[in-house]
């Protein structure tokens, strides 16, 4: 199986990684939906780069460990995430969508066997989601759906989960531009850490509308300064269910 290091590449492995994610023989799926909704739309910024959204999964035994969260500032490490602590793992894989690819991507942090540490950028990719909705100009929200038992660490009872959008996945360079949105609110420097748990013993659907942990305004922050008005990097609302 192909690895890569770093998102820089990403746009080039979308385009020659399109398989689907084929099913785990013996297992029943773990079936993770995720839905969420943009302010603005899906930005195709044909004139340059596309804008990345990613939806970051840990599978961990411990609902207090260190869930994944946005990189905003130097040192960049893969250039969109890591764990909310230097010492954690953050996250085993992801979801990523980038309009100049075929969509949504499926990625693993699992290589030979090994389960890398996300920050090195070293990632598997897996081919498309179970299922997803279709994204054409002018579309606000991104959808799929992903069978958790193509994941590592596919046995560990709980699902940490974060949602981000960026116009920059750096790698390096301290003056990288980046613009970004995560689940909480951005324009509180105290809640910009807010990853979702889930309960994989049950099934479980978790809305916006009931903990309001998205604003409907405006909170893209550049790094980690003043907000921006960018409304297709604001995520404004999400939707996560699991079910076994």
């Amino acid at each position: 199986m192909k690895t890569f290091r770093g998102l820089a590449l990403l746009p080039l492995t979308l385009l020659t990684s399109c398989a689907k994610v084929p099913p785990v023989t013996g297992d029943v799926p773990k079936l993770l939906r995720v839905t969420f909704a943009l302010r603005g739309e899906v930005q195709t910024n044909e004139t340059g780069l596309p804008y990345y959204y990613f939806v970051t999964i840990n599978r961990t035994d411990n609902p207090t460990d260190n869930g994944p969260v946005p990189v905003v500032s130097v040192p960049w490490g893969n250039g969109f995430a890591a764990a909310n602590s230097a010492t954690g793992q953050g996250f085993v894989g992801f979801v990523a969508f980038n309009y100049r690819g075929p969509g949504f991507q499926v990625f693993s942090c699992e290589s030979n066997g090994v389960l890398n540490n996300p920050v090195n950028g070293i990632f598997t990719p897996l081919g498309v989601p179970f299922q997803s909705t279709p994204v054409s100009r002018g579309s606000k929200v991104l959808s799929f759906q992903v069978d958790l038992n193509t994941l590592p660490n596919k046995t560990a009872r709980y699902v940490q989960l974060n949602i981000i959008a960026t116009n920059n996945v750096p790698q390096g360079a301290e003056d990288a531009p980046k613009l970004w949105d995560a689940l909480g609110d951005g324009s509180q420097t105290g809640s910009l850490n807010q990853f979702i748990t889930l309960d994989t013993l049950q099934n479980q659907l978790k809305r916006n509308s009931d903990d309001r942990r998205e604003p409907t305004q405006n909170d893209v922050r550049d790094h980690v300064a003043a907000l921006v008005d960018e409304p297709n990097l604001d995520i404004v609302d999400w939707e996560i269910e699991y079910r076994n």
